[in-house]
């Protein structure tokens, strides 16, 4: 009974060590937040055929927490703005890999889907008694199911980390048109680890 209790006792040690030590080798902590200011650019032809530029900016906040020591599952949101008053809006779910590359030095890569909001405004001649007097601003919007694949590098610093990232983005054509939105993503971040 003695040998059981001490065979008891040793295994129940050795299982908390590797728990405590798996968690203090997770390397993005057991969550983290980010604020991303991004650059976006969308791949279809019809932007460059049609002489509108494809390209804007992009704000977004991501939050993951862990789910094994490498392995994070999360989200982003964020919007997308372009010239020509294209509002473009994605919600993900997505999971991540992240491996210490060097100490404080992080590399993450992953995948996901999405959900994405996309307003496009478009002026057109405005009539009045057959007879054009403005332009008139209608609004159409959609709602686009996706995919992504995603890289990054972060530095931690105790609670703090910075970082560059890099995203593909994959989505249906927009309704009414053949317009494909998909993009890719480039920026920097800046981060809570807790």
């Amino acid at each position: 009974m003695k040998k059981l209790l001490w065979f008891c006792l040793i295994g129940a040690f050795v299982v908390e060590s590797t728990f405590v030590s798996a968690q203090e080798k997770a390397p993005l902590g057991n969550g983290n937040f980010v604020l991303k200011l991004d650059y976006i650019a969308f791949t279809d032809s019809h932007f460059d055929v049609a002489g509108i530029a494809n390209e804007g900016s992009y704000i977004g906040l991501e939050g993951y927490g862990k789910i094994t020591p490498n392995l994070y599952l999360g989200g982003e949101i964020g919007v997308g703005t372009m010239v020509l008053e294209l509002v473009f809006i994605p919600i993900e779910l997505n999971l991540k890999c992240a491996m210490e590359a060097a100490r404080n030095f992080v590399v993450d890569f992953g995948t996901g889907i999405s959900y994405s909001f996309v307003e496009v405004g478009e002026s057109g001649p405005f009539y009045y008694f057959g007879a054009p007097v403005g332009t008139a601003q209608e609004n159409r919007s959609d709602w686009l199911f996706g995919g992504q694949v995603f890289a990054g590098l972060t530095y931690k610093m105790n609670w703090l980390s910075i970082g560059v990232h890099g995203k593909y983005q994959i989505t249906e054509a927009y309704k009414d048109a053949s317009i494909n939105l998909s993009n890719y993503r480039l920026g920097v971040q800046l981060g809570l680890v807790f």
